[in-house]
């Protein structure tokens, strides 16, 4: 049996692909953060442009108090870099744009 030498050694390539797939993590962790930043922005926008009318709806005071529940009880624990705080993350803003979609 012939031994296999460094030469011949997948390791090199495993190597590169790890370099790639931290580029690939970044890249898509970079997209993600724009978008919900979007979406943050857009519901913004909105509020904003109510901030400005005289008097709100029943209803839009109601989703006003569920998005500030909501906004308020935002539990994270960012430093540890969890997905569930991804999640949480995205749920909430999830909600806050379905809160506002009809207004």
């Amino acid at each position: 049996m012939a031994e296999h030498g460094a030469e011949d050694s997948p390791i090199p390539s495993v190597l590169n692909e790890l370099e790639r797939l931290k580029g690939h993590v970044h890249e898509t962790l970079v997209h993600y953060e724009k978008r919900l930043e979007a979406e943050i922005n857009v519901v913004r926008e909105i509020l904003e442009k109510q901030l400005r009318q005289q008097k709100l709806s029943h209803a839009k005071l109601r989703d006003l108090r569920d998005m500030l529940t909501l906004l308020r009880h935002v539990q994270l624990k960012a430093d540890k870099g969890r997905r569930k705080d991804l999640k949480k993350l995205e749920s909430v803003v999830s909600d806050l744009t379905m809160l506002i979609e009809n207004w």
